[in-house]
């Protein structure tokens, strides 16, 4: 049985989105607690469960991975890092995109908690293939609980510097940055391809006829209601 006010699944599934501005209220213990035991039920290739978190809430420390992230927003979109009115001329939901992203590397040191997804090095076969299915229970968990979260590696920049200063050993690798609190903006549908347009029966091009019969924007009214 859920939770009082938990979503459930499938609506938090359909109403998750990538989550980039904060209130400055904290994250209670038992909130953070909820988030990572939810997490470290997903499955884990050969039962390692090798993944490891740390929590970033020390005000200094996000200071100093905010400043590597703009560094890591100027390389991946240097004439927007030089020009951000240029944003403005944008499509839409790029312009959308872009703005909430160029906010969080500007306000990072804001965010209430940062949270760092690590694993061991040359555990799995598939680097980070036992790790992401906990991030993804992570994040809809956060989503459940009401926050706010988004993957964020632009101050992966820092490199040995940034692993130093959360004191990682030489035996794990950061695979993930995962800024997290309670957002100011809201959760809500999200703009798809339609299935018929990504899933294939039998081999690749083959269309799925169930597929093809159904509406473009799939099942969310069924989750979100018809005014989603």
């Amino acid at each position: 049985m859920a939770a009082d006010g938990d979503p459930g699944l499938f609506e938090s599934i359909y109403s998750m989105r990538a989550l980039r501005r904060f209130r400055p209220d904290p994250i209670p213990d038992e909130v953070l607690f909820q988030l990572f035991d939810a997490a470290i039920r997903a499955p884990s290739g050969q039962n390692a469960q090798d993944w490891r978190f740390i929590v970033i809430t020390d005000p200094a420390v996000k200071k100093k991975m905010q400043g590597w992230a703009e560094i890591g927003w100027s390389r991946y979109q240097p004439d927007l890092s030089a020009h951000p009115e240029k944003i403005d001329d944008l499509p839409r939901t790029q312009r959308l995109t872009l703005r909430s992203v160029q906010h969080l590397v500007d306000n990072l040191h804001e965010a209430p908690a940062i949270i760092a997804v690590l694993g061991l090095q040359g555990r799995h076969s598939t680097p980070g293939g036992s790790t992401f299915p906990a991030v993804q229970n992570l994040m809809l968990s956060a989503r459940a609980l009401g926050l706010g979260c988004s993957v964020f590696n632009l101050p992966m920049r820092g490199g040995d510097e940034l692993l130093e200063l959360l004191d990682i050993p030489e035996n794990n690798q950061l695979y993930c940055l995962l800024p997290i609190g309670y957002p100011t903006d809201r959760f809500g549908p999200v703009n798809r391809k339609p299935v018929k347009a990504v899933v294939y029966r039998e081999r690749f091009g083959e269309r799925w006829p169930f597929a093809e019969e159904q509406p473009d924007t799939g099942w969310q009214d069924r989750w979100l209601g018809g005014d989603a």
